[in-house]
């Protein structure tokens, strides 16, 4: 049996799946259906709470919720933040801070690493400086 790759998926991206009026929506939808067959999909608690942010801000409480509930119905592997990581992720941030990666940016590089995750789907550049990681962007850099 063959094991599927694991894939962090940055905010933007359910972002841009979730709401139709994006220009990023089309090809983040076609893309998202190929990805959740073929790749275990990890995420962490401070992306969710970006997207749900988003969803209720932008769309409306009684959208979002229902867009939430599919959300976070999706089987992921999950990082959920806690103190003791906190050491580590200032670590990447000092690091890599140079590169444009934020502190909410560095949750995430942290829990790649932590789990040995090697690819990042996002379209946020800043991350295309990083080394070691794949990045996997659907969107044509004109988007």
């Amino acid at each position: 049996m063959e094991t599927k790759s694991v894939v962090f998926i940055d905010s933007n991206y359910w972002i841009y799946l979730f709401d139709k009026t994006c220009d990023e929506h089309a090809y983040v939808v076609d893309h998202f259906k190929d990805l959740y067959d073929t790749a275990s999909l990890a995420l962490n608690t401070i992306v969710m709470i970006e997207v749900m942010h988003y969803l209720v801000k932008r769309l409306g409480p009684t959208v979002a919720k229902e867009k939430w509930q599919v959300f976070s119905s999706i089987d992921f592997i999950i990082g959920n933040l806690e103190f003791e990581q906190l050491d580590p992720i200032f670590d990447v941030l000092s690091k890599f801070s140079h590169t444009g990666i934020g502190g909410r940016d560095a949750t995430i590089l942290s829990f790649m690493k932590e789990q040995n995750i090697t690819k990042l789907c996002t379209h946020d550049n800043a991350f295309t400086k990083i080394p070691n990681i794949e990045i996997i962007d659907p969107i044509p850099k004109e988007n």
